[in-house]
């Protein structure tokens, strides 16, 4: 890729499976060598906020924060926190002691007309602020505030100039402390409200993102009317619909969306933020770690890098088996990932998770066979009876030969998360292979009520 691009960050998204601080170390240096140039810390509630006492669930604490924003500096990799002043707060709401905040009693959602709502969110972003010493650059999220003006103080105001004049309120604090606020900015495209972004502070990023296709979007070039510097957001890691039947998403559409995004920004002059999501919400269950993530990664830094790579022919073969999803040819992907060459440790892991991720998506669709069968067959029973031979065939002994498939796969599945210091073990193995087992362990030991031949 020619010329030179205006900010090329990476999100990291710290709600899901998170590496320690050694191995989030080596990744950062991955990920300047990709070519990007800075990096947007969602922290939630990963770290131990005075702001916020009794909502830190681990993760990183104060001293290892300030350890990864010294390396950021080292690799001149700008640093940009994350916080939330509206909506996306489960992780905060949650909790009884600020259960009095919620917009309508919903947990997702601040209501910006408490009293006491402001006043706090303002001493959070000093907190944030004074942990970054050097950072230009603080993003205020505010998306997807699906319930704002819902309670009944905030009925009775026009739900967007109230959404409109408190995410003022506070880009304004951000421009007195001599930083740049960002702001998503899918609420004035959802809402047709244009007109709030454009009487939004002057200095004020607004961020279209858009995770499926490629630009140009029409909401971006609306945005870019509203008279705000505005940067582009695509998926290096998104929800998908079937995250609790998969661990991970096929490769080829974060790609695509990826490059073409970047080759949009470049013709454009404007900046990226490549997401990285690791879960649906902070109370929804953790998808793959970053590792699946790898050609998305590299495609975030450079398109042109990414055509070039080995896996490149692989990896678009293999969004299509995924799609099809059959379980031999899963498994024989699976096989394959195995055989591919890898360039140093990041690599190496990222192969052997995708031969995880493919080997977990066959077992489930075996699973899933199997159910139908038996379940089917279970009906079938009632109406012209069956032989006790051929139901054991095909709806027990399946089953007895799927357990020790799925056993082996988490007794891996935790090595892989043991090698990579990952953290949320427990949580990842009971909400997927967990899940998993005890279904198999429970067709095994129902027995049908339907008499045999």
């Amino acid at each position: 890729m020619n010329g030179k691009r205006k900010n090329n960050w990476l999100h990291l998204d710290l709600k899901g499976a998170i590496p320690s601080v050694g191995k989030l170390l080596e990744q950062l240096e991955f990920w300047k060598d990709c070519g990007y140039d800075g990096i947007v810390w969602e922290y939630d509630d990963r770290i131990p906020w005075q702001s916020w006492p009794g909502t830190w669930r681990g993760g990183y604490t104060i001293q290892e924060q300030r350890r990864l924003m010294d390396a950021c500096r080292k690799l001149e990799l700008e640093t940009v926190p994350l916080i939330q002043i509206q909506g996306h707060l489960e992780w905060l709401l949650k909790h009884e002691r600020y259960s009095g905040w919620r917009e309508n009693g919903v947990s997702s959602e601040l209501c910006p007309l408490h009293p006491e709502v402001l006043p706090r969110l303002k001493k959070w972003i000093d907190e944030v602020t004074s942990l970054h010493p050097g950072s230009r650059f603080l993003h205020l999220g505010a998306d997807e505030t699906w319930y704002m003006g819902k309670c009944g103080k905030c009925s009775l105001h026009d739900k967007m100039e109230l959404y409109g004049e408190h995410v003022s309120r506070l880009c304004n604090y951000v421009l007195e402390k001599g930083w740049r606020p960002l702001i998503w900015a899918d609420m004035f495209w959802r809402e047709k409200r244009p007109d709030v972004a454009a009487r939004l502070p002057v200095g004020t990023i607004l961020v279209d993102w858009q995770y499926n296709g490629a630009p140009p979007y029409e909401t971006t070039e609306a945005l870019l009317e509203c008279g705000h510097e505005v940067m582009g957001a695509s998926g290096v890691m998104t929800g998908w619909w079937e995250h609790c039947y998969r661990v991970q998403s096929e490769p080829e559409s974060r790609v695509r969306n990826v490059s073409a995004w970047n080759r949009w920004a470049m013709e454009k002059n404007i900046g990226m933020i490549h997401t990285t999501w690791t879960r649906g919400a902070s109370l929804w269950n953790i998808y793959g770690p970053w590792h699946g993530a790898l050609p998305a990664f590299i495609a975030g830094g450079n398109p042109e890098r990414w055509e070039r790579h080995p896996w490149h022919g692989f990896m678009e073969r293999l969004a299509r088996i995924m799609e099809q999803d059959v379980p031999d040819e899963l498994d024989r992907a699976a096989t394959e990932m195995l055989e591919l060459p890898a360039d140093g440790a990041i690599e190496v892991e990222s192969r052997r998770w995708w031969n995880l991720a493919l080997r977990y998506q066959s077992l489930q669709k075996q699973l899933l066979i199997h159910r139908s069968t038996r379940t089917c067959l279970e009906q079938v029973g009632k109406f012209v009876g069956r032989d006790k031979t051929m139901f054991h065939r095909n709806c027990i002994l399946p089953f007895a030969e799927l357990l020790p498939k799925a056993e082996q796969w988490e007794e891996e599945a935790r090595a892989f998360w043991r090698d990579n210091e990952l953290s949320d073990t427990e949580e990842f193995m009971a909400t997927h292979i967990g899940i998993m087992i005890n279904e198999i362990k429970y067709y095994l030991n129902t027995k049908t009520e339907v008499p045999f031949l």
